[in-house]
């Protein structure tokens, strides 16, 4: 269970925010209420919620300065604003801070419970890749003799064989890239190593996941593809595995800072 601490100064809403959510069902530990940022901040003092719950405008400490005191005490804590304050700078200072999301009141129990489901799927798959490094670190070795023993310590990083599984392990992605249900098992099998090691290895040799080299070629190919005006952008959508337009204009926004309709426009 992830603990959540919730601050809100009107009581109303902090009582609903307790009682008509249902937390334990969704995989959060309901640690308390607070009634504005400074008692919220002395409860953390004594405890170390997961989760924190906000309302911006509250007196004493507003949310946004609350988060900011969170994060020097504890910088893996997620936060989510709830306000009423549907304001740009608000929202952007929130980006800065790393908010995890931005809920506009009136409340809606649902979408909380929506909100804060996909934040326990999200902690929950980080915690288990944190597990599995541990272990797979602990038995790589062991796994891959060929590796780990045919060269001295201070040679193995930059082992032969371990750039060569890693080439492999990329050409195959190149090769593939265009199936949308394409994922790190499938490199894995194609390699003849287990996921977990596989990832290890790609990371370690090239710095990023297997994943994040699945997204990373198909938005290049998007980017050529996106200089031919001939090439509309939900054709290259389906062309590089993406069946949802919406998240590959998210995705490919993230990557050149552009959707790809301004990406395509700077570069005619």
């Amino acid at each position: 269970m992830y603990k959540l601490l919730i601050a809100e100064d009107v009581k109303t809403v902090r009582d609903t925010l307790a009682r008509s959510v249902p937390w334990e069902s969704i995989g959060i530990s309901l640690l308390g209420t607070a009634e504005n940022g400074e008692a919220a901040l002395a409860r953390l003092e004594r405890e170390t919620p997961d989760l924190l719950l906000t309302d911006i405008g509250m007196p004493k400490m507003n949310g946004l300065e609350l988060i900011e005191a969170c994060k020097a005490r504890n910088p893996d804590i997620r936060c989510i604003i709830l306000s009423g304050l549907n304001e740009f700078e608000h929202a952007r200072r929130a980006i800065s801070l790393q908010v995890q999301q931005y809920i506009l009141k009136p409340i809606d129990p649902d979408e909380i419970a929506r909100v804060f489901s996909e934040v326990v799927r999200e902690l929950g798959r980080e915690r288990r890749q944190r597990e599995e490094l541990s272990v797979a670190e602990s038995k790589l070795r062991d796994e891959l003799p060929n590796l780990a023993g045919a060269l001295p310590p201070d040679e193995w990083s930059g082992s032969l064989k371990k750039k060569r599984l890693v080439e492999q392990a990329i050409g195959y992605i190149k090769q593939n890239y265009t199936r949308g249900d394409l994922a790190l098992s499938d490199v894995a099998d194609a390699v003849g190593l287990s996921e977990k090691y596989m990832n290890l290895l790609v990371k370690e040799v090239t710095g990023t996941t297997i994943n994040a080299w699945i997204v990373r070629h198909r938005l290049e190919e998007a980017a050529r593809l996106l200089k031919d005006p001939a090439n509309r952008i939900y054709e290259i959508c389906e062309r590089i595995g993406y069946t949802d337009q919406d998240y590959f204009r998210e995705v490919f926004k993230k990557q050149y800072g552009r959707t790809p309709t301004e990406y395509r426009n700077s570069r005619l």
